[in-house]
């Protein structure tokens, strides 16, 4: 678990299915941020370049079939728990965009999601800075859905994430923080 949902839960010990089930009630409520990692990518020869942009998607790294499976485990999740979700941005990478309509049915890209790896220093910096401030300033009763790399995701927490998983996020006072962790599995959703 991580500090902020312990915190949250004034130092309480709980299991980590009991963790998981609170975060999923604090999303419930709505006026979070979800910052999840694309689901699992084909890998092997043939599979695409992880750093290339390419808006066809043939020569870009891309879902594979256990990732597509996850992504719609992950929406189904969202929708059987009633999770309300408003606006789902998403890197305009192949992978992130799939991940966002399977799980979605939706999702507007966002430069600033752009994978990390792919850009020079100064914009990768000026990227999170803007990220940072996007996650600090969101209110309102439907939560924020943020599909994106594993680059990004630990530059602004220093967590890594597995494909599909995500970090509950609360802003608070122009900052925010790391509730815990969901991760997705297709077989026990």
């Amino acid at each position: 678990m991580l500090p902020g949902l312990s915190k949250a839960l004034g130092g309480t010990a709980v299991s980590a299915a009991q963790a998981k089930e609170l975060l999923w009630g604090r999303l419930a409520e709505g006026g979070h941020v979800v910052l999840m990692r694309h689901a699992s990518v084909a890998s092997g020869p043939g599979s695409g370049s992880a750093l290339l942009r390419d808006p066809s998607c043939l020569r870009e790294r891309r879902l594979s079939d256990h990732g597509k499976a996850e992504a719609r485990a992950l929406g189904q999740s969202f929708r059987r728990r009633g999770i309300p979700v408003g606006e789902v941005l998403h890197s305009p990478y192949c992978r992130t965009t799939a991940t966002a309509h399977l799980a979605f049915e939706s999702g507007t890209p966002l430069a600033e999601l752009t994978l990390l790896d792919a850009l020079d220093p100064d914009d990768a910096s000026r990227h999170t800075a803007t990220l940072r401030t996007l996650i600090a300033s969101h209110h309102g009763r439907r939560n924020l859905i943020l599909v994106t790399h594993e680059p990004n995701i630990v530059a602004l927490t220093r967590e890594h994430l597995a494909p599909a998983a995500f970090l509950v996020l609360q802003p608070r006072s122009g900052d925010f923080e790391a509730l815990g962790l969901i991760g997705i599995h297709p077989s026990n959703q």
